[in-house]
């Protein structure tokens, strides 16, 4: 009688498992490729989607500057100085800053700005900078000026005289920011007076603004009167009788 309700469960068992749903499935399962074993990979997913030169530990770069390319010019800090103004509250402080700019082209220009806070005079000062360009004149493969010069500025005065190929900017610390930044790459400086950073640059733009090309001079020597001569002189004064 037990084996008899034994084999009575099976064959229950056995029925429900071969029911039609039971069946479909296996059918499906049977009816699937079997999944290739693929070696494993060190790479971590998503990896691929990344660009060449991601770097998760850089900055968050703002949207609106992520496009800007190359800056068109390049600025150097030569002074950074406390101000003190004395008023009737007490007193107040602020920061000056002395930065020239310029585009190695043949563009340079400098400014002061004033804050009290470091970097945002800085930026008032090269804001400025970019408003206050001249062009100077590049001549020859050496990329030197034409001729010598000496610029004023109070008791400043900057001597600059060209210099011939692999001589390299030999001027001080003020005058070679000036100078490469306008795109010179050999020149001789000497300071002749006062090492005072304002007045310096500001003698070394005056020089650089004097020169004069070659061809420059000969348009000026065409439009000068010619001398007169002794026989246009005798002519004239014959003429005259």
């Amino acid at each position: 009688m037990f084996f008899n309700e034994e084999e009575n469960l099976k064959e229950e068992v056995v029925a429900e498992e071969s029911t039609p749903e039971v069946e479909s499935e296996v059918a499906t399962a049977e009816s699937k490729p079997a999944a290739k074993n693929t070696p494993h990979t060190s790479e971590p997913i998503g990896e691929k989607f990344l660009p060449d030169n991601f770097n998760p530990f850089a900055r968050p770069v703002n949207p609106r500057f992520a496009d800007r390319g190359p800056q068109e010019f390049e600025e150097r800090v030569l002074q950074v100085k406390r101000v003190i103004k004395v008023t009737k509250g007490g007193r107040r402080f602020k920061f000056s800053a002395l930065v020239v700019v310029g585009d190695k082209k043949g563009r340079v220009g400098y400014a002061i700005g004033k804050h009290i806070e470091v970097p945002e005079a800085i930026k008032k000062a090269v804001r400025q900078a970019k408003k206050n360009l001249v062009k100077v004149k590049i001549v020859g493969a050496a990329d030197t000026i034409p001729h010598e010069a000496i610029g004023h500025k109070g008791a400043a005065r900057v001597m600059l005289k060209p210099a011939a190929e692999g001589k390299g900017v030999i001027a001080s610390d003020v005058v070679r920011a000036v100078v490469e930044l306008a795109g010179y790459r050999n020149i001789y400086s000497k300071n002749l007076g006062t090492n005072n950073p304002n007045n310096v640059v500001i003698g070394t733009i005056n020089a650089l603004l004097q020169m004069r090309t070659a061809d420059e001079i000969a348009d000026l020597k065409k439009e000068l009167p010619k001398r007169p001569t002794r026989e246009n002189t005798e002519a004239k004064k014959e003429v005259a009788k």
